[in-house]
Parts: structure tokens; sequence; C-alpha cells
């Protein structure tokens, strides 16, 4: 009897661990999607660093535009889990959210920054429509977006 309860007790301890090993490593790793999601959704530091770069950011332009695009990313973020609101009213919504933050960057801006960053956005823009393009190419409806 007390070997059966002996064998018992082991393998529900044994599966015990081998259920946890799994959550907690699915814990401590984010999975392949949580990764990419991550890598696409924006990181206000990592963009200050990338426009400090190329548009020869001052100290106090640095400062300034932190809190610009951490605040744009908070709504943005927000206004995207808003389930109550629908497909244009979100669109509009984060429409507004880029232009307000747009501006304000602008504002901390000299007038050769101001241009450097419209032809680094008009780039973006073109990259972003090619991508599209390409996606609607791929589909064989014919048709292409713009």
């Amino acid at each position: 009897m007390r070997k059966i309860f002996s064998l018992a007790l082991s393998t529900c301890f044994g599966m015990g661990i081998a259920m946890a090993a799994p959550q907690a490593q699915d814990q401590s790793a984010p999975s392949q999607n949580e990764q990419s999601a991550g890598q696409r959704r924006a990181n206000p530091e990592r963009r200050v660093q990338m426009l400090a770069k190329r548009l020869n950011l001052t100290a106090e332009q640095q400062q300034q535009l932190l809190p610009i695009l951490t605040d744009r990313q908070q709504k943005m973020e927000a206004i995207f889990h808003d389930n109550s609101l629908s497909k244009e009213d979100r669109a509009a919504k984060m429409r507004s959210v880029r232009e307000d933050s747009e501006a304000k960057i602008k504002g901390i801006l000299t007038d050769e920054q101001k241009q450097t960053y419209e032809q680094m956005r008009q780039q973006s823009r073109e990259r972003s429509h090619e991508r599209r393009d390409s996606k609607g190419a791929g589909s064989g409806d014919g048709s292409s977006a713009q």
C-alpha cells in the first residue's frame, strides 16, 4: 500500500513539474508572434535615437521629443484597443493624434531639420505605398491600392 501511495505521489509530482516547466518558459520568453508585434510597436526611445542621428538633434531637442512620442504611442495604443470605435472613427482619431504630434515635433525643429524630416516622411510614405501596391499585385485581382 505504501509503495502504491509513493508511486502515485511521485507520478503527480513529476506531472506537476512537467506541466509547470512550459508555463514558466511561456511567461519568461515572449512567443514569436509577441516578439514580431513588439518589433512593430512604436518605441519612443528608439525613435528619438533614430531622429537624433538623422536630424542631428541637440540634447534639449531630444528631451523635448521623448514626451511627444511617448504620449503619441500611449494615445495610439488606447485608440487601437478601444473596441467601441468603428473602423472609420479609429482611423480618424489616429490621424488626429498623428497630426497633433507632427505639429509638436515640427515646433522643436530648425528649418533645416524640418526639411530633412519632411523628406524622411515622404520616403516612408513612398515605401508604404510600394509595399501596399506589391501586396495588391500579388493578389491577382488586378487592382492596386492608392
